[in-house]
């Protein structure tokens, strides 16, 4: 299985912190929410041992098949069905915890609070958590609050939104450091989509 086809369905901006040299060098990767599994086939790949937190039973058999297509050992990566806040693992037990879209299912403000808190307790130290939010950035003027920070999108989707002001804060809150700047990508004015990127320190 060629390069390319491994990083096809692979999170972009994921894969630029790799290239970049940012990524941490430690084996250890958790995907939180990870769905059908989409990063975890050139996770594997890297010789990473991964973990699926995933809280619908289908997720298990998705990501193996994935794996399994992609010429993978479904072995190499351990399924949680729970989600984050929920999930039973250890503290500082990844050296890189990814979340794609996850957080942007959180009810209100407080559900989102025990939702990064969770993920963000699973970071090792040296660590970073890599995560890709929904944001309100740039289509202030078009998302419709609903409350508790839940706002419905000009794609008629609803969702809770982040600014970059909540990220800042939330990153002082947590005692991390940004890896590079917060970047957000309009999508034709229907959404944003944010990455935001966050050290631990090598000791708490």
């Amino acid at each position: 299985m060629d390069d390319l086809a491994l990083l096809r369905d692979t999170d972009v901006y994921l894969v630029d912190l790799v290239l970049r040299g940012l990524a941490p060098a430690g084996p250890r990767i958790v995907d939180v929410g990870s769905g059908g599994g989409r990063n975890l086939p050139w996770v594997v790949a890297r010789g990473c041992d991964g973990v699926a937190g995933e809280p619908r039973p289908e997720g298990r058999i998705a990501v193996d098949e994935r794996l399994a297509a992609h010429g993978r050992d479904p072995g190499r990566v351990q399924h949680v069905e729970a989600s984050v806040e929920d999930a039973d693992l250890p503290p500082g037990s990844a050296d890189l915890v990814v979340s794609c879209a996850v957080l942007p299912i959180a009810r209100d403000h407080e559900h989102f609070t025990r939702m990064l808190d969770a993920t963000w307790r699973l970071v090792a130290p040296g660590g970073l958590l890599f995560a890709r939010l929904a944001s309100s950035v740039g289509i202030e003027d078009l998302v419709l609050p609903l409350g508790g920070g839940v706002h419905r999108l000009p794609d008629e989707s609803d969702r809770y939104l982040v600014d970059e002001r909540t990220l800042l804060d939330a990153t002082e809150r947590m005692g991390g450091t940004l890896v590079g700047p917060i970047k957000s990508t309009v999508v034709q004015r229907l959404r944003t989509m944010t990455t935001w990127v966050v050290a631990r320190p090598p000791r708490d």
